[in-house]
């Protein structure tokens, strides 16, 4: 580890770097592995964006022994509690039940100008489509009578972590030496406008969720097709020992929320915003889908219909490329390991090595939007907006499942528009 050349910067430059394009920089001039300036709680931590490293730490049979941080499943237990998002091991497997399921109920058939502020309206069309396919609750985003739980839960994320300062980012990688139990006294007791702003977040949203629980499990027979329904219907004749408790049903409907919101209406404003400085992939774009609605005769577009748009998906996929909803994605290894490297890197010594070995604890920062701007995966135009280069990719993948990772996004937010 001492070996590893190190960046200019720290976990604080990865905050406030959106885009990758610092990272892409860094790259350029230390390679794909590079160790980070020292910052609290960071004296053991690289910044990886080789692509090997990174099928390695997330698709191997090693993949189980790269864990999130402590402190950063803290973070994500204090703002939803035990989902899918926030677990680890077995209990994720039993809570990625749920997600399996999420495609089935989504694929059921469901020339004058005018200036709009499209990202206010993009807000909230993805708060509404989140609650009717959720829950089937009304959040009445579009109709200008937002409900009490639609104005507490989706911006807690945003308003309290949006963007972090650097004394917020040395506080929570200061966490990595508490104990889990301090942790969680403290994001339940500290004094602090933000922590109390999530607490009582929290508290509506529980108090509305679990009324919401008990309104389906009286509604008997009649149920419906959200999601909630669906959850209910398979605890009842599952297995009751994969059953979930309704505190943990509440915490996968706030991270449906939280992680769902306001990420798919960016990830939508920055797709119009690219189509909007190329006018000839807006009439590619419009083509296509006209000729799907013909073909329809009048009927809506179905979710297999939106799956067969191949130049609509090549978009939605360069835009999450381009502008990445997560830039970062951190984990901790809990065993000593060697990670393989596809892009040799030049360690101080001057010796080049395409294998490196890291130690138990090492704080690994994963940077996306490195990746994405990477040339050597994504060709020169790597900084390009160029939708068409997803028909042109080699036969290795170059995905490494992080956009699979985005399928609560991807499928339940932007699909329904």
């Amino acid at each position: 580890m001492a070996n590893i050349r190190g960046c200019p910067g720290n976990v604080i430059d990865l905050f406030e770097d959106k885009t990758g394009m610092l990272c892409a920089r860094w790259l350029s001039e230390y390679g794909t592995v590079m160790k980070l300036h020292p910052q609290v709680g960071t004296s053991d931590a690289i910044l990886v964006s080789d692509p090997a490293a990174l099928r390695y730490i997330f698709q191997s049979d090693r993949a189980e022994k790269f864990v999130r941080a402590p402190e950063w499943y803290a973070v994500g237990d204090f703002l939803v509690g035990q989902s899918v998002g926030t677990v680890e091991g077995d209990e994720h497997k039993r809570h990625r039940k749920l997600c399996e399921k999420w495609d089935t109920i989504l694929a059921v058939e469901s020339s004058d100008h005018t200036v709009l502020n499209v990202a206010d309206w993009l807000s909230k069309t993805a708060l509404d489509t989140l609650g009717e396919v959720a829950f089937d609750h009304q959040f009445g985003g579009l109709d200008g009578s937002p409900t009490e739980l639609a104005g507490a839960l989706p911006s807690v994320l945003v308003e309290t972590f949006g963007s972090m300062t650097a004394p917020q980012a040395a506080f929570v990688s200061f966490l990595q030496y508490f104990p889990m139990a301090l942790i969680r006294f403290i994001f339940a007791r500290a004094p602090s406008d933000g922590l109390d702003h999530v607490r009582q977040t929290n508290a509506i949203s529980n108090r509305i969720l679990l009324q919401l629980i008990d309104e389906k499990r009286s509604m008997g027979a009649e149920v419906k097709n959200d999601m909630l329904s669906n959850i209910l219907k398979a605890g009842a004749s599952g297995d009751p020992s994969s059953r979930l408790t309704d505190q943990e049903i509440v915490s996968q409907l706030r991270f449906l929320l939280i992680a769902g919101h306001e990420t798919s209406a960016n990830t939508l404003n920055w797709a119009l915003f690219e189509l909007c400085k190329a006018p000839s992939l807006q009439t590619e774009l419009r083509r296509e889908i006209r000729q799907a609605r013909e073909r329809k005769a009048g009927k809506e577009l179905s979710y297999q219909d939106l799956q067969a748009l191949p130049f609509l998906n090549a978009v939605l996929k360069e835009t999450l490329r381009f502008a990445p909803v997560l830039p970062n994605i951190f984990r901790k290894n809990v065993e000593d390991d060697v990670l393989p490297l596809s892009q040799p890197v030049t360690l101080k010594s001057g010796q080049v090595v395409d294998r490196l070995a890291i130690p138990t604890g090492t704080r690994i920062y994963i940077s996306v939007g490195g990746y994405n701007m990477n040339p050597a995966l994504w060709g020169d135009d790597a900084d390009t907006f160029n939708p068409h280069r997803w028909f042109n990719l080699d036969g290795e993948s170059k995905t490494l499942g992080l956009y699979a990772n985005l399928c609560v996004r991807y499928i339940i937010a932007v699909v329904p528009y």
